[in-house]
């Protein structure tokens, strides 16, 4: 059997559902240490801990620079060309390590002159607050470009146990730890996060050796024109979408102050577990498209999309429903301060909902990459941050933390619309006809969020009724698309 076939993409697909599967169980476990978090730590320091961690991850990103996809592509092709299989790594990790110095330099600095204190949400933090944060930048950059090169060896269960879920539960971890030896507690989130990074990067660079025997680490040698020339434009867009993925905890922390952050934060990490399932699928689809040609784009482009919709729409679901049945019982995990001021219904709901329509809609984005269309992304991130920052600034004054939340919501919806018409102009519409189910089920799951918030309020026994229905007529519609799929794929 030719590996450039169906037949080979879905088995690949199934094996990278698999580990991805693992991760997103791991996924959805690891927020509820950052909620320990909050509960131990209280809403201030958790808000600004959130903040600035995220700001610290999207440095991080300006850092690698799209190396970690490029080498997506260029470390498969390696033993196509007949180049060493391990080109391409170290010279995008000199590149990476020395912005990554530069960066943590620059806000040491800036934070011994106090730089920082113009921004309203960080005037809290001193130097030495920033500067432990700072110190995150170097390892975590190394981690993100480590795991790319992994994903580009058919590797990715190693970024799925460590970038993804390693990191995000060992830090609140080591954090904790930290808290009850009776360090101070401002200095213990941003030093736990540091020792987590730097235990990670140790484990990555053993799994890289053993990955590639030959590789040596203090080589020069000029970076391959090609990698470059594909890494710029992706980079550019991923440093956009960074923002555009954190601009509305941002603007919270600085129109509402770091308490509405820290009660945001939370409901943002819960909601999360739904967006993740989405990205997890990205870099499994998009080396797939990548790799077929223009016939077969014709031909698989719909089972192999569609295949990878169905499965990341119905595990979506399956949180979504305990969201919308539970959400005061999820939010108590951080504690009755966090469900006080702000109503957790009406923002869980709202995140929940646009990370659903993400999740049917949104890995049209990894089709546009893997076509190599990454500067129409690059535009449609700059016009969405635009928007962003615009609804955000008009929401948030007037609605408070749900005008975050909507306006999350409605960007997204934005990028979706977007990016399907760009495909449909292509010539692709990647979608099976028995994805209309997994629209029925969001628009159920819409009506159910407004019925048990308005009309009907049923017990906790009720809900946890509804609940087991509603999973097991999930897993009948995952069994019935699945058996369908297969026979496609016979068909094939």
């Amino acid at each position: 059997m030719s590996d450039n076939s169906i037949q080979a993409d879905q088995k690949f697909l199934m094996k990278g559902t698999f580990f991805t599967f693992l991760g997103i169980i791991l996924k959805v476990l690891a927020p509820v240490f950052t909620i320990v978090i909050a509960r131990v730590f209280g809403k201030e320091i958790f808000g600004i801990y959130v903040s600035t961690q995220l700001l610290i991850l999207t440095l991080c990103r300006v850092s690698v620079f799209g190396f970690d996809y490029g080498l997506h592509r260029y470390l498969p092709q390696n033993k196509v060309c007949g180049r060493p299989e391990h080109e391409g790594i170290i010279e995008t990790l000199r590149i990476t390590l020395g912005v990554a110095i530069l960066i943590t330099a620059i806000i040491c600095v800036g934070s011994y002159f106090e730089l920082h204190r113009l921004s309203s949400g960080l005037e809290m933090l001193s130097p030495l607050e920033i500067s432990l944060y700072a110190l995150s930048v170097v390892p975590y950059s190394l981690l993100v470009l480590f795991g790319g090169a992994s994903e580009g060896n058919r590797r990715p269960q190693y970024k799925i146990f460590i970038n993804d879920f390693a990191l995000s539960a060992l830090a609140p971890v080591i954090a904790l730890a930290l808290h009850f030896l009776h360090f101070e507690d401002r200095l213990s989130l941003p030093l736990g996060l540091f020792i987590a990074n730097l235990l990670g990067l140790l484990v990555y660079i053993f799994l890289i050796n053993q990955q590639f025997p030959k590789i040596r680490w203090f080589v020069k040698t000029k970076i391959p024109q090609e990698l470059l020339k594909f890494s710029l434009p992706i980079g550019f867009a991923e440093i956009v979408a960074a923002f555009l993925l954190r601009v509305d905890l941002w603007m919270v922390l600085a129109l509402l102050g770091p308490d509405a952050a820290g009660v945001y934060a939370v409901m943002v990490t819960i909601s999360n577990g739904l967006k993740i399932i989405r990205r997890s699928y990205q870099p499994i689809l998009t080396p797939v498209v990548a790799g077929m040609s223009k016939d077969r784009l014709g031909s698989d482009l719909k089972p192999v999309y569609s295949y990878c919709v169905s499965m990341v729409t119905l595990i979506q679901l399956g949180i979504g429903f305990f969201i919308v049945l539970f959400p005061e019982q999820v939010m108590m995990i951080a504690g009755k301060s966090f469900i006080s001021s702000e109503n957790p219904v009406a923002v869980l709901g709202i995140l929940m909902i646009g990370n659903l329509i993400n999740g049917l809609f949104g890995l049209s984005g990894s089709v546009i990459n893997g076509l190599g269309k990454s500067s129409f992304l690059f535009f449609m991130n700059i016009v969405s941050l635009v928007v962003a920052v615009a609804l955000n600034y008009i929401c948030i004054p007037h609605m408070g933390i749900a005008g975050a939340a909507l306006s999350s919501m409605l960007y997204q919806t934005m990028q979706c619309v977007w990016m399907n018409i760009y495909l449909k102009k292509m010539g692709y519409w990647p979608y099976e006809k028995y994805l209309i189910v997994q629209g029925i089920w969001i628009v159920g799951l819409a009506a159910l969020y407004v019925l048990v918030n308005t009309v009907y309020f049923p017990t906790l026994v009720t809900k946890s009724v509804i609940f087991g229905i509603a999973l097991l007529l999930i897993l009948t519609t995952f069994w019935k698309q699945g058996l369908s799929q297969k026979a496609k794929t016979k068909k094939s």
